[in-house]
């Protein structure tokens, strides 16, 4: 699967227009002060009369300014002096190589998943960071750890040891389900959202051509999907009705995993896909879209069906504002995974799984300065004034509190207008659900209601290969390989019917099979 930073982005973090908070364990919500108000009152002891400690920081979405109020406010408590170190997003690997290259390694260290511990652990420029010892000096954050998922220690080691903090995600177990146009359905003849792979192509076929939009204009297709960073993700709609998705690992009925692409449900799934684009429906332009494309298209009245999770839907979220804008009568009526050949559908979900925080290697000589980096990530995911200054910022500048959840000004409502303050996730690593402990600070009541009224009932599919194998850095193009044939059996310019069993054999021979036998060694000695 891609980086997070290509793809998904993940996150995710930007889509309220409100975001909101709560947390309980990590300190008096009842009491809460402004944070930077006595920033200095919980300042390390020592403070003003201890040379500070520097610590340069690497994170993504850095800070429009050094110095920003974020910034100085966890250099006044815990005594330090950070160091910026910006990398663009875009172009991460390339930027960051050449920087370490240079000797420029961060004491804090952020780290998209396995393959980025492996390759810096290799390099020799991460601190080991034994399990025990995250353990100790994090203790209330490790403890979420082991309630989410005590086996997210073992999934970025490598070769039995431990170079990194790991990171989930408490919302990443909610389905991506599947939003439609309210006034092309209605249009069409529907007053619920289809519910078998039949019905899901009647709507799709009428979303096209019976001019739900009423202009008179034969310019609307019934689905799209992220070609371009998601492919592993796209048109879960159809895929989930056959029971599975798109180049993810599964279990086989013996308990082995296999790549779901081997599979003749898969199989299916692209003849059916490979129909309907050859029928038209299906929009031609899915392959250069981004998630931002994707989405436009939707709101924007091109396509009439999205799939995404609850927080684009809910009346805060990015989907829901934008299609209130462009038209304030229509709303979504979101539906289930549809009935398929094999019985009930299933979404897509990406599971508790995130990414990972390191130290530079230089950090394991500075014993005072680990401990220090240590001190301040336990405090942004557990204690409530530094989590909500770190992600949020000032409350009443930035935001306010409403029944103890955090709702962002507008001005700042998007993760990507907090630059200014030094607000998201480049400090804030734990924001928007990767704490469970503040997870009432992040999610009102009414927003969580809102979320198990849409996951109810509806099973997921979350990719069961968790790590790393060497064999996947031995073969670097097969993931680009897999994604060209994906575009190919679509789009007709291959038959799924009399070149899918070859693209299987190819993907194979070129380090599919190699890949298949060290995920299942790894698999069962995690077990």
């Amino acid at each position: 699967m891609s980086k997070w930073k290509q793809g998904f982005s993940l996150v995710l973090a930007a889509v309220f227009s409100t975001t909101l908070l709560g947390g309980c364990s990590g300190g008096s919500k009842g009491s809460q002060e402004t944070p930077s108000s006595n920033a200095s009152a919980s300042a390390d002891s020592g403070a003003g009369s201890v040379q500070p400690l520097t610590i340069k920081w690497l994170s993504f979405n850095p800070p429009d300014k050094d110095g920003n109020a974020v910034q100085k406010y966890l250099e006044n408590r815990f005594n330090v002096k950070i160091e910026n170190m910006r990398i663009d997003r875009s172009n991460w690997n390339d930027q960051l190589n050449i920087k370490l290259a240079g000797g420029d390694v961060p004491d804090v260290f952020w780290l998209w998943d396995a393959n980025d511990i492996m390759l810096y652990s290799q390099q020799g420029v991460l601190a080991e960071l034994p399990t025990e010892e995250i353990k100790e000096n994090m203790p209330k954050y490790a403890e979420t750890v082991d309630q989410q998922d005590d086996k997210l220690w073992k999934y970025g080691m490598i070769d039995g040891k431990s170079y990194a903090i790991p990171l989930y995600w408490s919302v990443g177990s909610q389905p991506y389900v599947p939003g439609y146009n309210g006034k092309w359905l209605k249009a069409i003849g529907y007053s619920e959202p289809p519910t078998t792979l039949e019905e899901l192509e009647d709507v799709f076929t009428k979303f096209t051509n019976d001019d739900p939009d009423g202009d008179g204009k034969k310019d609307t297709y019934g689905i799209s999907a992220v070609g371009k960073g998601a492919i592993g993700i796209a048109f879960n709609a159809v895929f989930g009705a056959y029971g599975t998705k798109w180049n993810t690992w599964i279990k086989d009925k013996d308990g082995t995993l296999v790549n779901s692409m081997t599979t003749e449900p898969v199989k299916e799934a692209m003849t059916t896909l490979n129909k309907w684009y050859k029928k038209g429906i299906v929009d031609p332009e899915f392959i250069t879209n981004d998630w931002n494309k994707y989405r436009q298209a939707f709101y924007n009245g091109k396509i009439g069906e999205t799939e995404t999770d609850w927080r684009y839907y809910y009346p805060t979220g990015l989907v829901y504002q934008e299609l209130k804008k462009v038209d304030p009568d229509n709303e979504i009526i979101t539906g289930k995974p549809v009935h398929g050949p094999y019985g009930e559908g299933v979404a897509h979900a990406f599971g508790v799984k995130n990414s990972y925080i390191g130290m530079g290697a230089q950090v394991a000589k500075d014993e005072k300065k680990k401990k220090k980096i240590y001190e301040i990530l336990e405090a942004l995911a557990t204690d409530d004034e530094a989590y909500l200054m770190s992600y949020y910022g000032e409350e009443g500048t930035n935001y306010t509190l409403e029944d103890g959840a955090v709702v962002m000004k507008t001005e700042f409502a998007p993760e990507a207008n907090r630059g200014s303050y030094g607000g998201g996730t480049f400090y804030g690593f734990f924001g928007s659900g990767k704490s469970s402990l503040m997870k009432d600070f992040d999610f009102t009541k009414e927003q969580q209601d809102f979320a198990h009224k849409l996951g109810d009932g509806v099973q997921t599919l979350v990719d069961a290969k968790l790590f790393n194998v060497p064999a996947e850095k031995d073969y670097p193009d097969l993931p680009k390989m897999t994604d060209e044939y994906f575009i190919k059996f679509i789009t007709g310019e291959l038959n799924p019917a009399t070149d899918y069993d070859k693209f299987i054999d190819k993907w194979k021979k070129t380090g599919g099979e190699q890949i298949t036998e060290q995920v299942n060694q790894k698999y069962t000695e995690m077990k």
